[in-house]
């Protein structure tokens, strides 16, 4: 690639060949770059000579992905886009890069777009945008710099748009007639507004506080989800009672996996979110804590709580991961096994969760080593399995208990 692009630069005949090849890649191991000993100015004076040789009106894809150890983001030039340089591009992907404005930006058939670690502002995303008519899909990650980000009605192709760890986002505004997938995560909470015609399938969203936000901020926005996945490290309140139901939610995922949850939250006020669901398939939990500051239900000698709920008549397969002894843990399994009469397999999953920390999938043979007080919550977690569970899971439906791999652990600390 290295001595193609310098080639091109003198070879008229090998700069027309470039349009042979519709699909460009640049980056530091294609460049065959070195950055011990070639200096920051040098890459990207070549880049900046590669880029106008191999830019051609032929291009339908291109990808500039450079390193996020330079100190330095490379200012891409837009213009070569300009005019009939960009009409065919349906894939544009750039990482570690400046925004550049321009005038006559023509990328007509772009279909998706993303953009890594890309300095860029507000109002010049807001500039570019209105220029991608055709775009379906697009995505930013670590693009620290926007503040406010809005999805315009001119992007009426749009369907998914994804959006990850852009630290000084506030909020985001999505006007965007036909976005049915949609994902977030950050560190804090944004504000979202969304158009009142929008129709979401599938809507991810992962910041502190986000179940109790979404129950109450973003119903009457999810009438229409299938598959909803709420991702919280931190809630504040217990999960509100709903007003309305998501009527045509199948898929409900719920990650409250965390170091440690404060041990006011009652996991069973998660029971709002789950009666509000009638369609629902399938459920995940995770409630897996590093440490437990939660009342155990072993030696609690006070009886469950019995809540009243919807009846369940299409819920097949529940998974609880990190189940450990938690009396509102323990209290929301039993009412949800009490409260479907249509599930098929129930899953309690005593561990981290995570497949390659197992010895089956390790590269070393051996499982990823729990902590000691970990095990013994987890010995708590099958205790209460045995004792408060398995009695109420009726013979036709599959219980599978996953436990830490005994080869690997002391099993003392699981007795």
């Amino acid at each position: 690639m290295q001595d193609a692009a310098r080639a091109a630069c003198v070879s008229h005949a090998f700069k027309r060949s470039w349009r042979c090849y519709p699909n460009l890649a640049f980056n530091a191991k294609a460049l065959g770059m070195d950055e011990r000993s070639c200096g920051e100015d040098e890459i990207v004076c070549n880049l900046d000579g590669w880029l106008q040789t191999a830019i051609t009106p032929g291009i339908e894809e291109l990808t500039v992905q450079l390193s996020t150890k330079s100190r330095k983001h490379y200012n891409f030039l837009w213009s070569l886009l300009a005019n009939e340089n960009g009409k065919l591009i349906q894939y544009l992907k750039l990482s570690c890069c400046a925004f550049s404005p321009t005038v006559g930006l023509c990328l007509k058939s772009l279909s998706r777009l993303e953009l890594f670690d890309v300095n860029i502002t507000r109002d010049q995303m807001g500039s570019l945008l209105h220029n991608f008519f055709a775009l379906q899909r697009m995505q930013l990650k670590n693009c620290n710099n926007i503040t406010c980000l809005k999805i315009p009605f001119n992007l009426q192709q749009l369907k998914y748009l994804e959006v990850f760890h852009c630290s000084s986002l506030q909020v985001i505004e999505i006007e965007a007639p036909i976005l049915s997938n949609f994902g977030f995560m950050g560190l804090r909470q944004v504000q979202l507004s969304l158009g009142v015609a929008l129709q979401f399938k599938k809507f991810d969203m992962s910041f502190p506080g986000v179940v109790s936000y979404a129950c109450t901020n973003l119903l009457s926005n999810l009438q229409y989800v299938e598959a909803l996945s709420l991702c919280s490290r931190r809630e504040i309140i217990d999960t509100p009672v709903l007003p309305s139901k998501f009527l045509h939610l199948k898929h409900l995922s719920v990650d409250l996996n965390a170091m440690t949850f404060s041990p006011t939250y009652d996991y069973c006020s998660l029971i709002s979110l789950f009666d509000a669901s009638p369609s629902l398939k399938t459920l995940v939990l995770n409630v897996l804590q590093r440490k437990m500051l939660h009342e155990s239900i072993v030696g609690d000698t006070s009886n469950l709580r019995q809540i009243p709920g919807h009846r369940h008549d299409r819920l097949k397969t529940v998974k609880i991961i990190g189940f450990s002894s938690p009396k509102s843990v323990v209290e929301l399994t039993c009412h949800v096994i009490e409260n479907t009469t249509s599930l098929k397999c129930l899953t309690l999953d005593t561990t981290t969760g995570h497949p390659w920390h197992s010895c089956l999938t390790n590269y070393s043979g051996k499982c990823l080593q729990l902590r000691a007080d970990f095990l013994v919550e987890v010995g708590k977690g099958i205790l209460a399995i045995r004792t408060y569970v398995e009695p109420k899971v009726p013979s036709g439906v599959e219980l599978n208990v996953v436990e830490p791999c005994r080869r690997c652990h002391d099993l003392e600390l699981l007795s």
